[in-house]
């Protein structure tokens, strides 16, 4: 199965794994990196911070069911996991479960997924260039307020470059979590570690294969690092999820901070 793509320097038709990442531009580690610098500002309650990551990572979801052929590329735009009406669904049914439980932790864990999904699509809508369906299944257009030739092709993959960097910092980030916390996670650190050591690899024959203008490589070089990047943190996040709730004291806080602010230059 093949589509259609055209933009100013070819119009061809290619295989669907190779073409689809051609037309899109995926920010989820921008905002993953958003989230860390603004976690001393949201709620430090029970589970919230690591449901409220795994609400900025969950509408990409969408993509990774792309690449594994369980859609069809036809109904791709921005569908299930960038729709508001998802994360309604998804915040009712975790009510429900709180409810049912009267444990306050699922209601924390409702709060931080639908946050995380709507900053998620909030972002996507006043930054990515791809049409974004956000009243889906609604039969309403998708939207985008950027016209595809705003941001050409080789911008668009620079930028590629530099979300790689950004899942790479995440990694090291939930190390940092890992060990401030005393959690018993080596064998998720030695994942974290070999995984900071992939992304520079996947980011080399990205940046190879772009240069030698091998268009086809070098988007299934991304697809297969985008899902790699996505599918581990996924697993941290669930993984090492008490690593990523707030911390008791100032002390451990600062101390988790330190090196992200060296990082970063934050004072």
């Amino acid at each position: 199965m093949s589509i259609h793509f055209f933009n100013k320097y070819t119009y061809t038709k290619l295989p669907i794994s190779y073409s689809f990442n051609l037309n899109i531009m995926i920010a989820t580690s921008l905002y993953t990196y958003i989230a860390i610098l603004i976690r001393n500002k949201l709620p430090i309650e029970k589970w919230f911070f690591p449901a409220f990551l795994i609400g900025i990572l969950l509408p990409d979801i969408d993509t990774i069911i792309i690449f594994l052929n369980f859609l069809n590329i036809n109904l791709y735009n921005h569908t299930f996991g960038h729709s508001i009406i998802s994360a309604l669904l998804i915040y009712l049914i975790l009510l429900i479960t709180y409810e049912i439980y009267k444990e306050k932790a699922y209601l924390n864990l409702a709060n931080g997924i639908v946050s995380g999904m709507l900053l998620h699509i909030f972002l996507d809508i006043l930054m990515s260039i791809n049409l974004i369906n956000i009243f889906w299944p609604l039969p309403f257009n998708a939207i985008t307020i950027y016209n595809n030739v705003i941001i050409q092709y080789y911008l668009k993959t620079y930028i590629n470059i530099l979300f790689f960097l950004l899942f790479r910092y995440f990694f090291f980030y939930s190390i940092e979590c890992i060990i401030n916390n005393s959690n018993k996670k080596g064998y998720l650190i030695k994942i974290l570690s070999l995984s900071m050591t992939i992304e520079i690899y996947i980011i080399i024959l990205y940046a190879i294969f772009m240069v030698l203008d091998m268009k086809e490589i070098s988007n299934l070089i991304f697809l297969i690092g985008y899902c790699f990047s996505i599918l581990i943190s996924y697993y941290t996040i669930l993984s090492g999820w008490n690593s990523f709730n707030y911390l008791k004291n100032e002390k451990n806080k600062k101390g988790l901070f330190k090196k992200e602010r060296e990082l970063i230059n934050i004072n």
